[in-house]
C-alpha cells in the first residue's frame, strides 16, 4: 500500500511539475508574442497624421448652408515597391468626398488623418501594408470644396515606385 501511495505521490509530482512548466512556457510565449507586437508598432511601423481635425482655409471664414454627421472612411491598402502616402490620402479623401455627395453635402470641414504604414521588415517582396483612417465632417456651402488633404505635408511614405496591390475601405458614421 505504502508504495502505491508513494508511486502515486510521485506521479502526481511529475503531473504538477510537467503542467507548470506546461503554463510557464505559454505565459512566456504570451510575453513574447506581446513584446513583439509592441516592437512591430514602434519600431517597423511608420506612422503620420494631420494634427488636430481642421478646415482647410479657403473655408474656414465661411459659413455652411447645412451641416451634417462626422463620417469616418478607414482604408486599407497593400503596396509594393513603394508608398506614396500622398496619392493615398487623396484616394482616400476621394472616397469619404464620394459619400459626402451621396449624403447631400460638398464640402468637408474638420478633415483629420491618420495613417500607419506596416515595414516591409515583416512582409515579403517589399509589401506594404497602409492602413488610412480619414474623417471630416459633412456639409452643404455655397462655395466649392478644395479637392485635397489637409496637412498633406505631415505624410510619411516610403521612396519608391508604388504600386497599389489592394484596396479595402470601411465607412462609419
Amino acid at each position: 500500500m505504502h508504495s502505491k501511495l508513494s508511486s502515486s505521490r510521485n506521479m502526481f509530482d511529475y503531473c504538477l511539475h510537467v503542467f507548470s512548466t506546461f503554463c510557464n512556457n505559454q505565459f512566456g510565449l504570451c510575453r513574447r508574442l506581446r513584446d513583439a507586437k509592441a516592437l512591430d508598432d514602434d519600431d517597423t511601423s511608420i506612422k503620420s497624421s494631420s494634427g488636430p481635425a481642421r478646415t482647410h482655409d479657403t473655408l474656414t471664414n465661411t459659413k455652411p448652408l447645412k451641416v451634417g454627421p462626422r463620417v469616418v472612411h478607414t482604408e486599407q491598402f497593400l503596396c509594393k515597391g513603394g508608398v506614396d502616402t500622398g496619392r493615398l490620402l487623396d484616394l482616400s479623401r476621394k472616397g469619404l468626398f464620394a459619400t459626402a455627395k451621396e449624403m447631400g453635402g460638398n464640402i468637408l470641414l474638420d478633415e483629420q488623418w491618420d495613417c500607419s504604414i506596416r515595414h516591409p521588415g515583416l512582409q515579403k517582396n517589399h509589401e506594404f501594408k497602409v492602413i488610412i483612417r480619414y474623417s471630416a465632417t459633412v456639409a452643404r456651402s455655397f462655395f466649392p470644396d478644395v479637392q485635397r488633404p489637409v496637412g498633406i505635408e505631415a505624410a510619411r511614405g516610403v521612396k519608391g515606385l508604388m504600386t497599389i496591390l489592394d484596396r479595402h475601405a470601411e465607412l462609419y458614421c
